[in-house]
């Protein structure tokens, strides 16, 4: 079932991390009384200005609790107005099926004169800032997006197959995940979607946590990747998620190094890069992080990131519809997006190496004692794409 995406305003981030206020879901209430959604003869009238700068991102946007393609997702288009008032209106136009050029999208700048918009109309796209003589704007198309490189909507051969891209790791009662392991029994494609589950571990029985008197089952772990099969250097990675609901184990996207990291700075040794971990409902942070860790010169871990602030203002429903969560990786920064709004821009040097995709849903040590659930704990995987760039 096709719905509005999600409209954000974006806001730049003075030290790392960093969430804007944001907007809820276009609805037709708000078309009527802020956007209208009226007919027009033809594309809008305005002049163009060196004062908006436009960009059209990839299709980061999708919320709801039905599956569809990948391909059906919403561009998002970025704007800023050079010395704007922060709430100044920026309108988005787009020509409909039914070939009437109409006002789809309305958001208000950010103190940085930021905005961020989102459509599923394909083709050229209007933004456009004031009325009548003093409009002024600039003409995008979604041909300028990035093309997509990899993409999987999940067929019964796409998981643990030899033709597949992903293939279960190998996993299992080392480091902080000691009473589990990962098992091709715990990702399954099922109508369209990879679901990914933890599970109760059959040949095993209790584990005994260090300086701890209570005893966990031991379990098994959804646990996935492409390595040897794709990587990338450089551009957008997103999936399509619906999360588990319960504490005690975490819906993961994230991406590590093609060989290994290695210590010499991210641009030489790579990087592990969390796009997103969901660590359970009523969590006291809100549950979102996102992350990066690479190694310096003396192999210590450098870590940026972290959890999610006002995560309600990006959604609370993440156990029951799904969100796009994405990164848009450069030689200069990584920026995290749900459904195209920014959650944290991380600036400095990142990853020069190729990175591989991983999806998976990890019970660690250190959840088991908060878990408050009922095995099997279920993550689902409605699509995965990455839109190569390069360096430039």
């Amino acid at each position: 079932m096709s719905r509005t995406p999600r409209l954000s305003v974006r806001s730049r981030p003075r030290s790392g991390v960093l969430s804007a206020p944001l907007s809820a879901l276009l609805t037709a209430v708000l078309l009527t009384a802020g956007c209208s959604s009226a007919e027009e003869s033809g594309p809008p009238s305005y002049d163009a200005s060196d004062a908006l700068e436009v960009q059209v991102l990839p299709q980061l946007a999708a919320t709801g609790e039905d599956l569809e393609a990948a391909d059906d997702a919403a561009w998002v288009v970025e704007a800023t107005l050079e010395d704007a008032e922060e709430g100044t209106t920026v309108t988005l136009h787009a020509k409909t099926d039914d070939g009437a050029w109409e006002a789809v999208s309305e958001e208000e700048t950010d103190a940085d004169g930021e905005v961020a918009l989102a459509t599923r109309a394909t083709g050229d796209l209007h933004v456009v800032v004031g009325e009548g003589e003093d409009a002024i704007g600039a003409q995008v198309s979604t041909d300028d997006a990035p093309e997509p490189s990899f993409t999987d909507d999940f067929d019964e051969d796409s998981v643990d197959e030899p033709d597949g891209p992903w293939h279960t790791r190998d996993q299992g009662h080392i480091g902080v995940r000691t009473c589990s392991r990962a098992d091709p029994s715990a990702a399954e494609v099922t109508d369209g979607r990879l679901v990914l589950s933890v599970l109760d571990d059959p040949d095993m029985g209790d584990c005994q946590l260090p300086g701890r008197r209570k005893e966990f089952p031991f379990r098994l772990n959804g646990h996935v990747g492409t390595e040897g099969v794709y990587g990338f250097t450089y551009g957008f990675a997103a999936a399509r998620i619906r999360t588990q609901s319960a504490r005690g184990q975490h819906s993961a996207f994230w991406m590590q190094a093609v060989g290994g990291q290695t210590a010499g700075g991210a641009e030489k040794g790579g990087a592990e890069i969390d796009i997103m971990e969901y660590f359970g409902d009523d969590h006291p942070e809100g549950g979102l992080t996102s992350f990066t860790y690479s190694l310096d010169k003396d192999g210590s871990k450098q870590t940026q990131g972290g959890w999610v602030p006002d995560l309600e203002q990006y959604g609370d429903d993440w156990a029951e519809k799904f969100h796009v969560f994405s990164v848009e990786w450069t030689p200069d920064e990584y920026v995290f997006r749900i459904d195209g709004e920014v959650t944290h821009r991380l600036e400095g040097e990142t990853s020069g190496r190729e990175e591989f995709l991983i999806l998976s849903l990890l019970s660690s040590d250190y959840e088991l004692p908060r878990f408050n659930g009922k095995l099997p704990e279920k993550m689902e995987v409605d699509w995965s794409r990455v839109w190569e760039t390069g360096p430039n």
